[in-house]
């Protein structure tokens, strides 16, 4: 049994992370449900229901500041439920073999580890090529296409399509298709919303904005959750009661982590994402050397770490205005 007043702060941590970051929270929601004491595959179906209401009330706070792009969002989710599908297919075979607790939590390990490093990566060289061009005044707080988007752009595969609320002019359909595959199997194999891998590749691959890439990532997530939890429903993975439980304690930190992006530059929501994703592979590596305990004292004590980082900013301003 998992303590109801632990589901209640785990579901408010993963609402701020959701608001903040775009990404549903199920890439520390699955591992974490995991650590607690819930199968891994019941734990990836729990936390595709508890990321359908989460990613539907982001997605929605989000839309009212113009940072969702709901074209982009919605071709690579229709796309990725047929990766899901493949996804699913591969964990439930796994779960057959007892294989699927290995085999998920080595591949949360490898993907969180590639994605933070690259990006704690390119958070130092902008720092470091800033301060030197600004005379070691400030870090880096660029928010530009990268050079892996430049190229994918000169793609002249057709046909090809354009999103102009995400600046992107054109770009070959068949990236948009490909992507949205991945990010499905993804999902549907390691039980995340989307957002661990939707969220750099929205950066990255198609060279949308930071601050669009969180709105619209959440509309990826909605519709991935939505597939998935119907999916791993039918297979009899859902715990509706933790889900609910977690659902109740992300309502107020989706709400407070939308608020604060408006207080951070794009690129330092890259270096905080990137932190929190290091953390939790570090925590998934340590309960699959059968250190359970410290795994989950890592887990939350980052989250929670990360989770005032994130607020503090926007706590300072409240505070500021309340005292003019």
């Amino acid at each position: 049994m998992i303590h109801p007043g632990v589901l209640l702060l785990l579901g408010f941590l993963l609402g701020v992370f959701t608001g903040f970051f775009g990404v549903g929270g199920g890439w520390l929601l699955t591992p974490a449900l995991n650590i607690l004491g819930l199968p891994m595959v019941s734990a990836i179906g729990t936390g595709f229901l508890m990321l359908t209401g989460n990613a539907l009330y982001a997605a929605i706070r989000h839309h009212r500041r113009g940072n969702v792009d709901v074209k982009l969002g919605i071709i690579m989710g229709i796309f990725s439920c047929a990766g899901v599908e493949v996804g699913k297919r591969l964990v439930f075979h796994l779960e057959r073999l007892n294989l699927a607790g290995t085999y998920v939590r080595v591949a949360y390990m490898v993907l969180m580890l590639i994605i933070s490093l690259s990006m704690l990566r390119e958070y130092f060289y902008y720092w470091k090529r800033n301060r030197k061009a600004e005379g070691g005044q400030g870090a880096a707080g660029q928010d530009r296409t990268s050079s892996l988007a430049s190229r994918i752009y000169r793609i002249a595969l057709p046909p090809r399509i354009a999103f102009p609320r995400s600046g992107v002019n054109s770009i070959s359909l068949w990236v948009i298709i490909a992507s949205g595959i991945l990010i499905g199997f993804v999902s549907g194999f390691m039980g995340i919303g989307g957002g661990l891998l939707g969220l750099p590749i929205l950066i990255y691959v198609i060279g949308v904005p930071t601050i669009s890439a969180v709105g619209t990532s959440l509309v990826l997530v909605l519709i991935i959750s939505c597939y998935g939890t119907g999916v791993f429903a039918l297979g009899g993975y859902v715990e509706l009661i933790p889900a609910l439980i977690l659902l109740a304690g992300s309502l107020a930190g989706v709400r407070l982590g939308v608020y604060a992006t408006t207080y951070v530059t794009g690129m330092k929501i890259r270096v905080m994402f990137a932190l929190m994703v290091l953390a939790v592979a570090v925590s998934v590596f340590l309960k699959q050397i059968n250190m359970a305990t410290i795994s989950s004292y890592l887990v939350m004590i980052s989250a929670c770490a990360l989770c005032l980082a994130i607020l503090l900013p926007s706590a300072k301003n409240l505070l500021h205005r309340a005292t003019r």
